[in-house]
């Protein structure tokens, strides 16, 4: 629980910083070469692929969910120079997201942000393995998969990732696991630093794993916060919102 404490206070610093408007994203073009953009890849596929999931249990049928979320790393990978040189410490994106349960133990979610520069759009869907219950510590287990589209003018971004998520608890908190992966392909749209480099492609293909814990001080209401490890890179992610 301190770790948690700790990773979230964190998150919570670099949200505040980037919001004060540290522009974490705009140096894109003025340091990108061939050996950052694999680096580069990585660890925006790592805060892209944050904070999809706060649970094992399926939204059930009828089922609503919208809130915030919020995904950090924090720090750029080894090679990351255009973070790096940029600046850039710890780094992350904000998102606003709605769920909606569906027949089959399907639940589907969309998700979106502009922000310094960046447009993102995306969505995902979910399937429980188990039918959805609220006793205490019964297991819930289900197989989450999500996308996204970025759009910047400098580069542009696709990510696809999934997750294999479990928990259990009590309606007050329950910790939950997560174990998956992210493939992120990478377009350069401007280097001024390496012109020739203006339409390369990239793609990575990392691990993902998630240990946090999901609090509803009230009925309805719910905090979720958790410590990632994304590529071998530590991190963080937080949702808050309301949930029937």
């Amino acid at each position: 629980m301190k770790r948690l404490a700790l990773a979230a206070a964190v998150l919570l610093s670099a949200s505040s910083s980037a919001f004060a408007g540290a522009d974490q994203y705009g140096g894109f073009a003025r340091y990108a070469d061939e050996g950052s953009l694999k680096p580069f890849a990585r660890d925006l596929g790592g805060v892209l692929g944050a904070a999809t999931f706060q649970s094992g249990r399926s939204l059930g049928l009828t089922g609503f969910d919208v809130g915030a979320r919020f995904g950090a790393q924090f720090y750029p990978s080894k090679g990351n120079n255009i973070l790096r040189h940029n600046g850039v410490r710890v780094f992350g994106l904000p998102w606003a997201q709605a769920e909606v349960g569906m027949p089959f133990k399907i639940s589907g979610f969309i998700r979106g942000i502009s922000y310094q520069g960046l447009t993102i759009a995306g969505g995902g869907l979910r399937y429980g393995l188990y039918a959805e219950s609220d006793k205490p510590w019964a297991p819930q287990v289900l197989v989450s998969a999500v996308a996204h589209s970025v759009v910047h003018t400098d580069f542009s971004a696709s990510h696809v990732g999934a997750n294999l998520v479990c928990s259990a608890g009590t309606p007050k908190w329950a910790p939950y696991a997560g174990v998956g992966f992210d493939r992120t392909r990478l377009v350069v749209r401007q280097s001024t630093l390496d012109p020739l480099l203006n339409g390369r492609v990239v793609n990575t293909l990392e691990s993902r794993f998630t240990l946090g814990v999901r609090l509803t001080p009230y009925q309805f209401t719910y905090l979720s916060l958790a410590g990632t490890m994304a590529h071998s890179q530590p991190g963080a992610e937080a949702g808050l919102g309301v949930r029937f």
